[in-house]
C-alpha cells in the first residue's frame, strides 16, 4: 500500500507499512507444513508491527483462540483491547512482583520452581479464585528457565499440594543451534511428557518452539509449536525457500535537506572527512526512532528511487546519507529496508544485517513508538 493520502501520516516523520495479508499467509504456510497446531506468537509488540492489530487479525479473522506473548504488559495491552476470552500464554520467566497482574489478567503463565508456585497460589486465593491455570516449563537444555528433569516430580507435587492450580499445559524451547543438540533436547523433553501422562495427567497444551521446529525434531508428544519470527518477521537470506514465505513490512521515512559539500568537508559528530565532492541528504528518522546504530556506522545500505544510498553517519533524531547521482530532493521517501517507494526494488533485512552483526530478524524490534504503522489489508 502507499500513502496515498499524505495527510494520513499526521505529525509522524516515518512510518512502517504492515501488509496483514503476507503475514496472515505466511502462518497458512507454516500450518501447512507442520503436522501441530501452531500457537502464534505476538511478543516485542509482534516483531515491532504492532501487537494489537495483529492479534485482532488472529483472533477476528483467522479464528485462533491462543496466543503467545512474553510479558505481562504485552498480554494486558490484548485484555485492555477486550480479547477477555482468548488464552494469553506467557513465554517468560515472571519476576515475582508481577504475579498478582498475571492472576489479575488471566494468562496461562509458565512455572518452573517452587517459590513461584507458592506466590502465584496465594495470589490465587487472594483473588477468590478456586482454580487457575498454569504450564509447566521444562528445561530440556537450553538453560534458560525451567525446572530440570531430576526436579520434575518435586515441582508437580508442590502443584498438587497448592490445590487452586490446574495444569493445563507442559512446554519447553529447543536451540536453533545443531540437530545433535535439538534431538537431545526432544528426547529429553519426550522421556518428561511420557512420565507425566502415565501418572494420569492429559494437558491440553504440549508445547515446543521455535520456527525452526516445525519439521525438526521429529516430534511424538507435542499438540503445538509455538512460531513467531517464521510467520511476522521473516527475513529474505535466513532461511531460502522458507514455506514461500515473504516479508510483511516496509519501513521509509523523508529526505529534509539535500546538501553538496566538497572533497576535504567536515561533516557529523564524528568529524568524518569527504574524500570526495558528495551530495548529502539529512533523513527524519534515526537511534530514538530504531535505526540501528551498527548499521549506520558501517555505511549501510538504503533505497530511493530504486537506487542505492549509504548511510554516512547516524544521529538520535536524524541521519546523514550519500546521495551522489542520485536524483533527489527534499520531501521525497527513503526506504530503510522492504520495498522501494518508487519502484519494484526491494532492500532484504539480511542485506542490511550483513553491515552488522547478521542477525536481520530483530531489526523491526528497534521501531520506537515515533515510527507510524500503516496497515494493508
Amino acid at each position: 500500500m502507499d500513502v496515498r493520502n499524505i495527510s494520513e501520516l499526521e505529525y509522524y516523520y516515518s512510518y512502517a507499512e504492515v501488509n496483514l495479508v503476507q503475514i496472515m499467509q505466511n502462518l497458512q504456510n507454516l500450518q501447512a507444513a507442520c503436522d501441530k497446531a501452531i500457537i502464534p506468537v505476538v511478543k516485542g509488540d509482534a516483531w515491532g508491527q504492532g501487537i494489537v492489530p495483529v492479534a485482532s487479525m488472529l483472533f477476528d479473522e483467522a479464528g485462533y483462540d491462543i496466543v503467545a506473548v512474553a510479558q505481562v504488559i504485552e498480554g494486558k495491552k490484548l485484555r485492555d483491547a477486550g480479547y477477555n476470552d482468548q488464552i494469553i500464554m506467557l513465554l517468560s520467566g515472571v519476576p515475582y512482583h508481577a504475579i498478582p497482574y498475571v492472576v489479575k489478567y488471566n494468562l496461562l503463565m509458565e512455572v518452573y520452581d517452587l517459590k513461584t508456585v507458592e506466590l502465584l497460589s496465594e495470589e490465587v486465593k487472594r483473588a477468590n479464585l478456586k482454580h487457575f491455570p498454569v504450564q509447566i516449563k521444562i528445561d530440556s537444555g537450553l538453560h534458560r528457565i525451567g525446572v530440570l528433569p531430576e526436579e520434575f516430580e518435586a515441582l508437580l507435587k508442590a502443584i498438587e499440594k497448592a490445590g487452586n492450580l490446574d495444569i493445563v499445559g507442559i512446554m519447553t524451547h529447543y536451540s536453533e543451534g545443531s540437530k545433535i543438540r535439538i534431538q537431545k533436547q526432544y528426547e529429553v523433553f519426550e522421556t518428561i511428557v511420557e512420565k507425566f501422562k502415565a501418572m494420569g495427567y492429559a494437558p491440553k497444551y504440549i508445547s515446543a518452539g521455535s520456527s525452526f521446529n516445525i519439521e525438526f525434531p521429529k516430534d511424538t508428544v507435542c499438540t503445538h509449536l509455538r512460531a513467531g519470527w517464521g510467520y511476522i518477521a521473516y527475513a529474505d537470506g535466513v532461511v531460502d525457500n522458507y514455506y514461500g514465505n515473504k516479508p510483511s513490512l516496509s519501513l521509509r521515512t523523508f529526505i529534509t535537506n539535500v546538501i553538496k559539500l566538497k572533497k576535504g568537508e567536515i561533516i557529523g559528530y564524528s568529524d568524518m572527512v569527504l574524500k570526495e565532492d558528495t551530495k548529502v541528504a539529512c533523513i527524519s528518522m534515526g537511534m530514538c526512532d530504531g535505526l540501528y546504530r551498527p548499521v549506520l556506522l558501517n555505511g549501510g545500505p538504503l533505497l530511493i528511487k530504486g537506487k542505492y544510498a549509504h548511510y554516512i553517519d547516524g544521529f538520535m533524531d536524524q541521519t546523514l546519507i550519500d546521495v551522489t547521482d542520485i536524483d533527489c530532493k527534499i520531501g521525497d521517501e527513503v526506504t530503510i529496508f522492504g520495498k522501494d517507494k518508487y519502484s519494484d526494488v526491494y532492500l532484504g533485512r539480511k542485506e542490511i544485517s550483513d553491515y552488522a552483526d547478521g542477525n536481520c530478524s530483530i531489526l523491526e524490534n528497534y521501531l520506537t513508538d515515533r515510527v507510524k504503522r500503516v496497515y494493508i489489508r
